[in-house]
């Protein structure tokens, strides 16, 4: 039985309103997929799935890990407002700065990469406009963190689900229209990151700033950042290293429907996700206080609360799967028993908990890097076995193995660290 305190109370209901703006978030981001699918196809979907994909993880990369190092920095020094933007104009300054290696790699390579890896010369453009993008994903990623580390959280649910996602949607109509090429899709989404890192830096930052003093220094919060910045690269890695393999073994038209099924499965992570936001700077708040009666009921409770929710999403996704991939054309039903496996995996993780959050707010960083460097290189290797056999099937399989392995490491060091598993 949930015990509901007025603290957990005022979780659950931050959680909901999360949960709102994720599902109108899931919304208007399945507009989009049906869109470029019906507008440009399901082959300029794969491809702007890929490019998507790649230029995802090389900005988390160059992130150097400063989105979790500020909820995590923040919550245990319990910063004030003005301490915590010092601390942010610190983290944008060293990541813009190693952002120049991206937008290089991307701008020289471009023609590489399509011909010589992708074998799609249709890609050069894409990769052209990643490398003028690039900075953009790596300052809002970090706008968005540090609104999480401050709790703001309807500031976070605005810019991170309803404005890019609409502005998105409305570029790519008038691209349309304007019978522009497909490579326009991924100018589209640049151009409603572009908007929305405008808003994000008038919404934070004053027009004349006021002072505050911090010890971290830039160098200082890189170093502390390194160990979470290769957990959250090897998560992300593992979400998306199966999208980049069949689009190196396969075909655009796989890639798009793998794609399809597996933003549809991903629903079932709303409530894992909705819960996780609100309880994240929560939990290095304890810790940091040292309170860890608190933060094991906080921990039991939000599990709990998350496997409840997540049960009948999931099994709608299961049974339902054929029928609902039919809104995406008589192609994308090809995807159902990848939207299956992917919704399997995804109740795995709702039984499991915020585990790898749960390592990153307790000083056990490290442990989670080594996890997720491990995991990754698993997942790869099945994803080369399976996906030659099995395609888009093979690719799910690999990242249902490779998710119930990630999850279980986290939730046996949670136990011999802190003392408790997440669930009881």
């Amino acid at each position: 039985m949930i015990q509901l305190n007025s603290s957990f109370k005022k979780l659950i209901s931050s959680s909901g309103v999360n949960f709102i703006f994720r599902i109108f978030g899931l919304g208007t981001s399945f507009l989009t997929t049906v869109l470029i699918t019906r507008f440009f196809g399901v082959g300029t979907f794969g491809d702007y799935s890929l490019v998507f994909a790649l230029s995802q993880i090389i900005a988390l990369l160059f992130t150097l890990g400063i989105p979790n190092t500020l909820i995590k920095v923040i919550g245990n020094n319990n910063f004030t407002f003005l301490q915590a933007k010092k601390l942010l104009i610190k983290g944008l300054k060293g990541a813009l700065i190693f952002s120049i290696i991206p937008v290089l790699f991307f701008y020289f390579g471009s023609d590489f990469l399509s011909e010589s890896v992708f074998h799609n010369k249709q890609l050069v453009n894409y990769f052209l406009i990643v490398s003028i993008s690039i900075p953009l994903f790596i300052v809002h990623e970090i706008f968005l963190y540090f609104l999480i580390a401050t709790k703001n959280f309807k500031k976070y649910n605005l810019f991170m689900f309803v404005i890019p996602n609409i502005l998105l949607i409305l570029f790519l109509f008038l691209f349309f229209t304007l019978d522009k090429n497909n490579y326009f899709t991924f100018i589209a989404f640049s151009l409603s990151i572009f908007i929305t890192v405008l808003l994000e830096a008038l919404t934070i930052f004053e027009l004349k700033q006021q002072e505050a003093t911090i010890s971290i220094s830039t160098l200082k919060l890189i170093k502390t950042a390194s160990p979470l910045l290769f957990s959250s690269l090897f998560i992300y890695l593992l979400n998306y290293t199966n999208i980049i393999m069949l689009g190196i073994m396969s075909n655009d038209k796989q890639v798009g429907i793998y794609n399809i099924a597996y933003k549809i499965g991903s629903v079932g992570f709303l409530v894992i996700v909705s819960v996780s936001t609100i309880i994240t700077p929560k939990m290095a708040e304890l810790f940091g206080k040292g309170n860890l009666d608190q933060l094991k009921k906080l921990t039991h409770n939000s599990t709990r609360l998350i496997a409840f929710l997540s049960l009948p999403i999931v099994l709608v996704l299961i049974f339902l799967s054929d029928y609902i991939l039919s809104f995406w054309g008589t192609e994308a039903i090809a995807g159902g028993n990848t939207l299956i496996i992917v919704s399997i995996g995804v109740f795995f993780s709702a039984v499991a908990g915020n585990v790898d959050q749960i390592l990153n707010m307790t000083e056990n960083q490290n442990i989670l890097r080594n996890i997720t460097v491990f995991s990754f290189f698993v997942n790869l290797f099945l994803s080369y076995l399976l996906i030659p056999l099995y395609n888009i099937e093979g690719a799910a399989i690999a990242s249902l193995i490779t998710n119930i392995l990630i999850n279980v490491l986290c939730l046996y060091y949670i136990k011999k660290k802190l003392g408790f598993y997440t669930l009881f």
